[in-house]
């Protein structure tokens, strides 16, 4: 009797096998395709550093922490130009946007014609979405 009545177990194991094999092979092929086009659940978030460029040789400011404003872009879009845009601890009136050429890996750092030198202060940088800052500004 337990011959007659085998098939039917094996034939309900093998049905319920193809299935996970199936959905599993979705599953995956629908995760490889989703992460070769860098799809938005699989990209981590845009950040913006802010980082002292070099020193701008300018009357208006003089000192040792004087520097152009730069920025170091991670993770944005590739090939899209991203607007940066700066405040400090002094305001944001004195301060030009920036247009950030994004690279094929979706980073981008660039020196801006914004320079800062209040030892103590703080510059910050928002470009698209993301907000990055240097606090203090520091000497040097």
């Amino acid at each position: 009797m337990s011959t007659a009545e085998s098939p039917a177990p094996l034939k309900r194991t093998s049905t319920i096998v193809t299935i996970v094999a199936t959905v599993l092979g979705t599953v995956l092929a629908y995760l490889s395709l989703a992460a070769a086009v860098k799809w938005p659940p699989f990209s981590p978030a845009a950040s913006v550093a802010v980082v002292k460029g070099a020193h701008p040789r300018n009357d208006n400011c003089p000192g040792s922490s004087c520097a152009f404003i730069s920025v170091r872009l991670e993770n944005f879009a590739p090939g899209s130009v991203v607007r940066c845009t700066f405040t400090s601890a002094e305001g944001a009136e004195f301060f030009v946007p920036y247009d950030a050429l994004i690279d094929d890996d979706g980073n981008h750092t660039g020196q801006s014609t914004n320079y800062y030198g209040t030892p103590d202060g703080w510059v910050s940088a928002t470009c698209g979405d993301a907000t990055g800052s240097l606090k203090p500004w520091g000497n040097g």
